[in-house]
């Protein structure tokens, strides 16, 4: 293979290493499906999307914050983000790292990501969108996560000037604050060295993201796949809801890993978000003020900043106009919405099962009750002992068969046995 050359316009004796840092639910997992999907491309113009799978980088984003989901452990995090360095390392033009889990980093982890990168001209990148549209993403995102604080909570949280007493408020500017996240992840970087990608508004193109997000790091858009369908969709108002009561339900009964599989991995991202015209989750008119004027107040923070910003910065001020109006959760769906969204789970979780059934159905003696399949065994075990021992027999010294068979092998067998007792009394006598 030819060696590795950058595709931007830009050219440096020293590798780069892009860190995409979130915000979630700002598109994040589109690209990261659109990297992951065309990683062979990546290598062939010079750039590296490293990791052994695609989950390798959120391992990496909580080996580097010590940190994962609440009430929880993965032993597979340790190590993960040196995993990431050390093909970074090896690789001699661009890498790619991208996972939000990155954001809510402190500043000492910040500086050691810093000082395990010092080899690379490290490169930060942020992906945002407005408010008005974030908020609603990311409380249908906590309750995936097994949160069951209300909307009008979550809301009234973000807003309090003691934010930091709520742990919803606390995760969610802890990922979603553009100002906070790239004071804290640009805090030794050059501001030319932060960018800031802002996501377009609702009907734009499909692939304008992808495109400001390649100007951002280098890349020629037109190269790449973009066939597949990379999606993430949200969930609507009656499953956001359906999937609340449930968490409250189970009541932390269920293990992180378990409900990880079977609850948001199964039943919130494949079979709730699957329900055809979902109701969108909207802020009240008030909140939508709130969240203009928090949005004004981080675009001239940012603007201030001096980053390098790919798109239009009030792309980040919501409007009432914009998209499709929804409906607040605290108005609800009704009886019968909330009831279609229950069957529906219960149809696919019933379905679920039964796979699993006959998929066990087939393994040989599995439909033998216990009982028999024990008397099973002891018939074949006594069979194996007999058919042993008759191997054991073949296996004997030919004079012991030959002796059983012919009664002169036997005598002289005797005799033999005899001269050697004699031989030794004899030796025994003599050294007496």
């Amino acid at each position: 293979m030819a060696s590795p050359t950058s595709e931007s316009a830009t050219q440096s004796a020293r590798p780069a290493v892009f860190l995409h840092v979130g915000a979630a639910k700002s598109g994040t997992t589109y690209l990261q499906n659109v990297l992951w999907h065309n990683r062979d491309r990546l290598r062939r113009h010079g750039f590296s999307y490293p990791g052994e799978d695609p989950a390798a980088h959120v391992r990496a984003a909580f080996d580097l914050r010590r940190t994962f989901f609440r009430d929880a452990s993965d032993p597979s995090t340790r190590g993960a983000w040196h995993e990431l360095v050390a093909e970074a390392r090896d690789w001699p033009g661009t890498t790619i790292i991208s996972q939000e889990l990155f954001a809510p980093a402190r500043v000492r982890y910040v500086r050691e990501a810093m000082a395990d990168l010092a080899f690379a001209d490290v490169h930060v990148v942020f992906t945002v969108r407005d408010l008005g549209r974030q908020i609603p993403a990311h409380w249908q995102e906590d309750v995936k996560n097994r949160f069951t604080t209300s909307f009008d909570d979550f809301v009234a949280a973000l807003r309090r000037a003691d934010w930091r007493s709520f742990e919803t408020a606390r995760l969610f500017w802890g990922l979603q604050d553009p100002v906070a996240v790239l004071a804290r992840w640009g805090v030794e970087l050059p501001p030319e060295r932060v960018h800031l990608v802002t996501l377009p508004p609702p009907g734009a193109p499909r692939d304008l993201l992808w495109q400001r997000f390649c100007t951002a790091v280098g890349l020629s858009p037109w190269r790449y796949d973009l066939s597949g369908s990379f999606s993430n969709p949200s969930l609507g108002l009656a499953e956001t809801l359906f999937l609340r009561d449930l968490n409250e339900s189970l009541d932390e009964r269920v293990g992180w890993h378990v409900y990880n599989d079977q609850v948001k991995l199964f039943l919130a991202q494949q079979v709730l978000t699957a329900r055809r015209s979902p109701t969108k989750i909207a802020l009240s008119a008030d909140d939508l003020m709130w969240a203009t004027d928090r949005a004004i107040e981080s675009v001239e923070q940012l603007r201030a900043a001096g980053y390098h910003v790919v798109g239009d910065l009030y792309d980040l001020v919501p409007t009432a106009s914009r998209g499709k109006r929804g409906a607040r959760p605290s108005t609800g769906p009704s009886g019968a919405e909330m009831a279609d969204v229950g069957t529906d789970a219960v149809t696919a979780l019933l379905q679920r099962l039964l796979e699993v059934e006959q998929k066990g159905a087939p393994v040989g003696g599995s439909a033998v009750p216990v009982p028999e399949r024990i008397d099973l065994l002891r018939e074949e075990t006594a069979e194996l002992a007999e058919y042993t021992a008759a191997l054991v027999r073949d296996a004997a010294p030919l004079s012991a068969r030959a002796a059983e068979r012919y009664p002169a092998v036997r005598q002289l067998r005797g005799a033999y046995r005899r001269i050697q007792r004699g031989g030794r009394s004899d030796v025994e006598t003599n050294t007496g």
